[in-house]
């Protein structure tokens, strides 16, 4: 928000990826004049399981994931990534991933896991009216398919493009998709 206040920006086009998606729809629901539209890229509000919503993580798991990630987050970041990538033939996209994890301010990277897993957006889902793209990818194992459904669901002007790609980075796996997809949203 004091980039688009500074710059005095309206009509803006927002993309994010994984959680930054939903700062960018809580960024539309404080300052909707500011928004044209968004394109969120494997989001998600929430990622614990609860009954009748998939997260695509129990709380169990998340608090065992968290207490790695706490313990050896370098390694974590090296060996999760791969998971993260989701495309086990294309080993250098994990490898490229968990070296950008790893160049990461420590400080930041302790804490931003954390506040990621254990936030729930789902309730402000339905405040947000910028119109909105929601890319969802197969198999990723961070915001799983009903993620995506849930999350286009809820919006009230949201539309959901299941990709071919796999994993839960297809800007980095299918750039060439994920910019098709986007194109075609932009000239609707």
């Amino acid at each position: 928000m004091e980039v688009l206040d500074a710059l005095d920006l309206s009509d803006v086009i927002f993309a994010g990826h994984s959680v930054a998606g939903m700062m960018g729809m809580l960024a539309a629901i404080e300052q909707p004049d500011r928004f044209a539209s968004l394109i969120m890229v494997c989001p998600s509000p929430c990622y614990v399981d609860e009954p009748g919503y998939k997260g695509g993580f129990s709380r169990q798991d998340l608090d065992e994931l968290l207490e790695v990630i706490d313990s050896n987050f370098l390694e974590w970041a090296r060996d999760g990534s791969r998971a993260i990538m989701g495309n086990p033939d294309r080993p250098e996209l994990g490898s490229d991933l968990g070296e950008s994890f790893c160049r990461t301010d420590p400080s930041i990277a302790a804490h931003f896991p954390r506040v990621t897993f254990l936030s729930d957006h789902r309730s402000d889902l339905p405040k947000c009216e910028t119109r909105t793209l929601v890319l969802q990818t197969m198999s990723d194992m961070v915001a799983p398919e009903e993620v995506g459904q849930y999350v286009a669901a809820r919006m009230p002007n949201a539309q959901l493009h299941i990709m071919a790609a796999t994993g839960h980075c297809p800007h980095m796996s299918a750039p060439a998709e994920t910019i098709e997809a986007m194109r075609q949203f932009l000239d609707s």
